[in-house]
């Protein structure tokens, strides 16, 4: 729990520093990327903290390309 509530605090303190410089010089866009990938390297972290398997995305290339591998080998064999 307390690794959690260390996660959060750190996303929130590195937001306090770099967010406002981005919104008064106005870069919306480079805001709203900072943003982003803050929040889904928070939610990766925690989601590792809690010991749950995150796929990676080897995982979908096998998934999708299983059937034409099979379907190769069984033409090649």
């Amino acid at each position: 729990m307390w690794a959690i509530i260390g996660t959060v605090c750190t996303g929130a303190i590195i937001s306090y520093f770099e967010i406002p410089p981005l919104v008064k010089t106005k870069c919306w866009r480079e805001t709203i990327v900072f943003s982003l990938l803050l929040v889904v390297g928070m939610t990766l972290s925690i989601l590792i903290i809690l010991n749950i398997t995150i796929p990676t995305p080897m995982d979908w290339v096998t998934k999708l390309f299983s059937p034409f591998s099979s379907f190769m080998d069984s033409i090649l064999s």
